[in-house]
């Protein structure tokens, strides 16, 4: 890459951040015939600083980008909600009439990582009435939402979807659909979904062994897991101390020191969840 001389003057109204990153002043100077990509790169700069995203916003806002260039408000929602004002998030959102699936997926994250998991719901039912495309990225949100709130009728519209969709197969979708399904209590469907998927990684394996021992079916946790190892998947602290909890809850001490001395080897001895379960009933002597 060529640098400029140290006698170069930029064209008028171009953009020198390529070699020297824009500062307050730059940001609220910029030329006016930027074009979208730019501002995007700024907030991706200056995300954590809520005085700069301010002044991005209100550059945007001038060129009338807030509500017709959705990927900005997208960036412009998640700047926001992370610094932890997502009532200005949600005003962002509300200007774009017509928001496209990645501004409402930024807008779902927002509300999951503040805990508003009805909202969540809300914004997932309003995409289906406006006809919003929903990707594996809304289900796995939305899913989310509902193992939190336990919101079985909203929850299954969206396992519905996924499965309609073919989302299911997809690993990252697949697990959080487990999850959800064993929470609101509907381990078989759970485990028709994890028997369907052609991949499964550690999570869902976590998912469905934790569902079987959450409802008190150790042995079939325990088939699960050595199953799991079968497959060549290395169980994580997560793993270990759901077989920990099922030992200890099905008074098979021996056994439970047996997987004691598997969590030693595989160098999990230090983690809390499974520090947890060692310190439950089996341990006693």
């Amino acid at each position: 890459m060529h640098l400029p001389s140290p006698g170069y003057s930029a064209p008028a109204g171009s953009f020198t951040m390529l070699y020297h990153p824009p500062n307050f002043a730059s940001i609220q100077h910029a030329p006016f015939n930027q074009p979208p990509s730019i501002f995007s790169s700024l907030l991706r700069e200056f995300s954590n600083s809520l005085i700069h995203v301010k002044s991005i916003h209100a550059q945007i806002i001038i060129r009338n980008w807030a509500s017709t260039e959705h990927f900005l408000a997208a960036k412009l929602v998640k700047a926001y909600s992370d610094l932890g004002f997502l009532t200005v998030a949600r005003k962002v959102f509300d200007q774009c009439s017509h928001p496209e699936t990645t501004l409402c997926n930024a807008m779902m994250v927002g509300l999951l990582n503040n805990h508003e998991f009805k909202e969540v719901c809300k914004l997932f039912k309003m995409m289906g009435s406006c006809d919003i495309e929903i990707n594996s990225y809304t289900c796995i949100f939305a899913l989310k939402a509902c193992a939190s709130l336990l919101d079985n009728a909203i929850g299954m519209e969206v396992v519905r979807t996924a499965v309609r969709k073919g989302f299911h197969l997809h690993p990252y979708v697949g697990s959080s659909m487990i999850n959800f399904l064993v929470k609101s209590g509907n381990l078989d469907e759970a485990r028709i979904v994890f028997d369907e998927m052609p991949e499964r990684d550690v999570v869902c394996w976590n998912s469905i062994i934790g569902g079987y021992v959450q409802e008190c079916f150790f042995k079939e946790a325990l088939q699960m897991f050595f199953e799991m190892i079968g497959c060549g998947i290395r169980p994580s602290p997560v793993t270990m101390a759901s077989l920990l909890k099922a030992c200890g809850e099905s008074g098979l001490k021996k056994l439970g020191k047996c997987v004691h001395g598997c969590v030693l080897t595989l160098g999990m001895g230090n983690d809390a969840f499974v520090l947890t379960s060692i310190c439950s009933k089996w341990y006693d002597t």
